[in-house]
């Protein structure tokens, strides 16, 4: 396995930097990422940002935002907070399978004292009920990506500052608001642990998974940016994770607004109906998708608005390859009773 220690403190650079090593660069072993960001919140790539963000409280708070690529929910990060990525190359079986790349993350946090740190739910990491880890998963070209935060010493209040959370996703999960179910892991680990920097938090956890006692004895294993890369990345950069068309998108006017709690996570639908047929629709949510679901909103523009029709157009696709543990049914009643 061969280590990046990104030394960025901006998520746009950083999410990019994880793209660039993805699709340009070739490694014969696993690849592990680790980043720290100043504040800023990532949203999912199928969520309508304006649902998720308070934009003016995060503009006059300098919190940078930026969309990724991978699906799930939106999260808050400053630099209290660890991401992690891991880099392997993809087969169907393993997408969605986030326990594969957490469980040595949740091993480290024992051996540090948070014993009771389980992986829990769809793709979270739970401690005494509450949330420190949200996991995301992209796939592309044969190869994949599985990246999670973990909230060591995060600004609390300003999770619920930022974040507006759907009041639906947050009744599925029993909770009244984003502050009460999330928290820091800093306070679950042993006594010689109660001090440490988010770098020396990384830092372990880099050594428990090379079985290392020293950074020292690991340097081998890390791969360091070239020039080369650093230009790619700054492209990416402003191309995508920049970019107020990728972070923002194009959101037509809307009459309906259907939202519903799937197994598969939360998905909402804005449908814009003229002369009872589709004229546009955005689709967005927590879920994760192994297919860019704007292919499914293409294939929707002028359908007649009826669950018949709808089905008819949707036939040929399978709906679980862009709404991961979705049926096609509970798609098609998503959109139209």
């Amino acid at each position: 396995m061969y280590y990046v220690i990104m030394p960025s403190q901006d998520i746009r650079r950083n999410l990019a930097t994880e793209q660039y090593l993805l699709n340009q660069r070739t490694f014969d072993e696993p690849l592990v990422l680790f980043y720290i960001q100043k504040p800023c919140v990532i949203v999912g790539r199928n969520q309508n940002v304006r649902a998720e963000v308070d934009l003016k409280y995060a503009k006059e708070h300098q919190v940078i935002i930026t969309r990724r690529l991978s699906g799930g929910g939106a999260v808050y990060d400053d630099l209290g907070n660890l991401s992690f990525s891991f880099v392997v190359n993809a087969d169907h079986a393993s997408f969605g399978n986030f326990k594969l790349f957490t469980q040595p993350i949740i091993e480290a946090l024992h051996e540090m004292g948070a014993t009771g740190a389980e992986v829990s739910g769809r793709n979270d990491l739970m401690i005494d009920g509450k949330k420190f880890s949200g996991n995301a998963m992209y796939t592309k070209n044969k190869k994949m990506y599985s990246h999670g935060t973990l909230m060591l010493d995060v600004d609390l209040d300003e999770v619920s500052r930022v974040l507006t959370v759907s009041e639906k996703k947050l009744a599925s999960k029993g909770t009244k608001s984003v502050r009460s179910r999330v928290t820091n892991l800093k306070p679950y680990l042993a006594k010689e642990y109660q001090d440490i920097t988010t770098e020396a938090f990384r830092d372990k956890l880099l050594l428990h998974l090379f079985s290392a006692d020293t950074m020292e004895a690991i340097q081998t294993h890390e791969y360091k940016l070239t020039q080369a890369d650093e230009q790619a990345i700054d492209q990416l950069v402003a191309d995508i994770y920049a970019n107020d068309a990728w972070i923002f998108g194009e959101e037509p006017k809307y009459t309906i607004k259907r939202e519903e709690k799937f197994k598969g996570g939360l998905i909402e639908a804005n449908i814009s109906v003229e002369k009872d047929r589709i004229t546009a629709i955005t689709i967005y949510g927590d879920y994760f998708s192994q297919k860019d679901t704007q292919e499914v909103a293409d294939l929707l523009i002028g359908c007649k608005y009826a669950p018949e029709a709808i089905k008819q157009v949707l036939a040929p696709i399978r709906i679980d390859d862009y709404f991961a543990n979705v049926t096609k049914e509970e798609f098609v009643q998503l959109l139209v009773d």
